[in-house]
């Protein structure tokens, strides 16, 4: 019988090929790309533009990347998170890409926290914050 957490891995790992964003799409401006390096730092963006967070994660471990803290109204995660691991080994670590919208002018914080969704009473063990300005 499977186990609560290999259920969640198997329906993330469905959801992540079953949603990813891709490359494809409408072409416009290339997106801002950031990382770990950029925590706390300011990102400036144009409405319509896109920001993609590149963090170290893995989720066969049950550690997922999720939003804490951002206004939905100023910039908005566009797809479910993209899982590419290091390796094709089971159970590798790799970089998950989260990628978000500018979709009106203002400022907001993205804040990511790095955790096992299901512990509730446990502090994350990453955090990733960036300052987003959203120009018209």
């Amino acid at each position: 019988m499977l186990r609560p957490k290999e259920i969640f891995l198997i329906i993330l790992g469905i959801i992540l090929i079953a949603t990813g964003c891709g490359s494809s799409g409408p072409s416009g401006p290339s997106p801002i790309m950031v990382d770990e390096n950029n925590t706390g730092s300011t990102v400036e963006l144009h409405t319509g533009g896109r920001l993609k967070v590149i963090l170290e994660g893995n989720p066969s471990t049950g550690y997922t990347w999720e939003v804490a803290t951002v206004d939905p109204s100023i910039l908005r995660q566009d797809c479910e998170p993209e899982f590419e691991p290091e390796s094709n080994l089971i159970g590798a670590s790799g970089k998950i890409t989260m990628t978000f919208k500018a979709v009106s002018a203002g400022p907001t914080t993205l804040r990511l926290i790095y955790h096992r969704p299901w512990e509730t009473d446990v502090p994350p063990l990453k955090t990733f914050e960036v300052a987003v300005v959203v120009r018209p």
